[in-house]
């Protein structure tokens, strides 16, 4: 008589079983669909975003995205005084979209007039932030008027001084 009784418990233990797998199935089914859906809405606003970031972005540059990085030579020459003090310039200028001429024509006047200008510079010209700033500001206006305008700006990659 203890046989068939042992076979309902085997029998009640399988379906136990098998109602938690599908308990557990159904939970992690719905757990993986919330998480698709709250993946997808966050990937969605950050996408968005990041876009309307980047238009907001564009739109404060002082330039049209469409300038062009045009890097120089390096430039070494002496300075007015002290009279054994060298300087080095490695420097990079932004190129309106379609620079009127040919750009390596451009960029060898520019090397030039700024090869000029550091032969009249002095070593207290350099000194301090400030003086980095003035070279900076002094070199824009110069390749400005060079090239009539078609130089944005110029961006002063390493300045040394020995």
């Amino acid at each position: 008589m203890e046989v068939p009784f042992e076979g309902a418990r085997e029998n009640q233990r399988s379906s136990g079983f098998v109602a938690a797998l599908v308990l557990l199935t159904l939970i992690g089914g719905g757990a993986g669909a919330g998480l698709a859906k709250y993946v997808a809405d966050y990937t969605e606003e950050e996408v968005h975003g990041r876009l309307r970031q980047q238009q907001s972005f564009t739109e404060t540059l002082p330039f049209s995205p469409s300038t062009r990085l045009q890097t120089l030579e390096p430039l070494v020459t002496n300075l007015a005084s002290p009279q054994d003090a060298w300087i080095r310039l490695q420097a990079s200028i932004l190129l309106e979209d379609d620079p009127d001429g040919d750009v390596g024509v451009l960029k060898k006047k520019v090397e030039d007039d700024f090869l000029g200008y550091m032969r009249t510079l002095t070593l207290s010209h350099l000194e301090g932030g400030i003086g980095l700033q003035h070279l900076r500001e002094d070199l824009t206006e110069r390749a400005q008027t060079r090239t009539k305008g078609q130089v944005n700006e110029v961006i002063l990659e390493s300045v040394v001084i020995q």
